[in-house]
């Protein structure tokens, strides 16, 4: 059976972070030996000294990982340069597998991640949960194409976490949303790449919800006429970030990054799925624009396809917090979690420029889960979120998604 530990710190010097992360996660434990080790880190370490002394450290774990907007470990959430977390395992080989891909897949992320989940599938038939971290949306696009292609080796119904990672928003360019994104594989560093880790201990059980905590923006419609995959050329018969900006009443020279604080597209979801997720749709943000007017989405939208804008509402995120993890705690009916795997949108983090309360929107979630007690927690502030739905995984943005694992 699988054991895990997790810390957290913001250790300038990245040898001496990975090995306090790694000291304090296995308190009590006779050594630093270990068999996974899953890294979470913002932009500013050295990641070769990361991974090397994780290696001289536990010599015979695995290694796996990425980059992100900030960490959120036990101790709550940290969006400086320096953030590091980690979740460390324990346990037989033959519970886990990791594989990797080491470039990008714009375009073709169907037929990359199924090679990926095939990969997987070779070394473990068994596996019966998968943490997904690919490079940040528009690395992998259409991103629930990705998804997709874990489905068609392991069913549709197989459990997905995880997120899509990034850079830190510090080092994003005002011009576009380009995020250039770090993965780990063993002492491997990989730019814009995935990694997916399958698990295959049959006691584990999880529960997931998500949510998002904005509102629709009632009038506000509009219909895709125009469309090449993920590309939008075209809502209503005008080119897509004119009739965008038009309507926000903004310039057209605004840029993608400026876009980010002021809109969102909400995409309604299938009736029977309204009340499990607590609303009608799930987010995306534009994350590019042509020179041509036309809009880059993470996921396809076909002709026919209706978006709506959306309204930030603080009351609506916190009350959505509390709402997910009433339902979290209500379905764990006094079991105690094992670990926690959390993605959280990085807009909802110190880009909403203070108007959310990060610190408390974060504690909101432990506390209840965790009740005081050493749970294990690892979460990134990512570019995208998955969370079950339906018993499927879909993809959405600016959201919180708690993935709990119990036994």
């Amino acid at each position: 059976m699988l054991q895990f530990f997790s810390a957290s710190t913001n250790i300038v010097n990245s040898k001496r972070a990975i090995t306090e992360c790694l000291e304090n996660a296995l308190q009590g434990e006779p050594d630093l030996n270990c068999d996974l080790i899953i890294i979470y880190a913002a932009m500013g370490h050295n990641f070769k000294d990361l991974l090397t002394e994780a290696r001289k450290l536990s010599p015979g774990a695995r290694i796996a990982g990425c980059t992100g907007g900030g960490v959120i470990g036990k101790s709550g959430p940290d969006e400086s340069m320096k953030a590091l977390a980690i979740m460390v395992i324990k346990g037989p080989e033959s519970e886990f597998a990791l594989t990797c891909r080491r470039s990008n897949a714009r375009g073709n992320s169907y037929e990359a991640v199924r090679e990926m989940a095939l990969e997987l599938k070779n070394m473990n038939p068994n596996i019966s949960m998968i943490q997904f971290l690919p490079a940040g949306a528009n690395d992998f696009l259409p991103i629930e194409s990705a998804l997709d292609g874990i489905k068609s080796v392991f069913g549709k119904n197989i459990p997905i976490s995880g997120g899509c990672a990034m850079t830190s928003m510090a080092n994003m360019k005002t011009s576009d949303l380009a995020m250039e994104s770090v993965q780990f594989f063993d002492e491997e560093i990989i730019k814009s790449g995935a990694i997916m880790i399958g698990y295959a201990d049959p006691t584990l059980k999880f529960i997931n919800h998500a949510n998002h905590g904005f509102n629709v923006v009632e009038g506000m419609t509009f219909e895709v006429t125009k469309s090449d995959s993920y590309i939008l050329y075209e809502f209503n018969g005008k080119p897509a970030w004119s009739i965008l900006t038009e309507t926000l009443g903004v310039p057209e020279t605004i840029t993608s990054m400026q876009m980010l604080t002021i809109s969102g597209f909400a995409r309604e979801i299938p009736e029977g799925l309204w009340e499990e997720n607590g609303s009608r749709y799930l987010l995306l943000v534009s994350i590019g624009k042509n020179d041509d007017n036309s809009i880059i989405l993470p996921i396809a939208c076909h002709e026919g396809t209706k978006l709506w804008l959306t309204k930030r509402n603080e009351k609506t995120m916190f009350d959505g917090v509390d709402w997910i993890v009433k339902k979290i705690v209500n379905e764990l009916d006094g079991r105690k979690p094992l670990a926690v795997f959390h993605a959280d949108c990085v807009l909802r983090g110190r880009f909403s420029l203070d108007r959310i309360l990060k610190d408390e929107i974060i504690n909101r979630m432990q506390s209840p889960i965790c009740k005081g007690e050493n749970i294990p927690w690892l979460g990134l502030y990512s570019a995208g979120e998955f969370v079950m739905l339906g018993g499927e995984a879909w993809f959405q943005q600016i959201s919180s998604s708690l993935f709990v694992i119990y036994r």
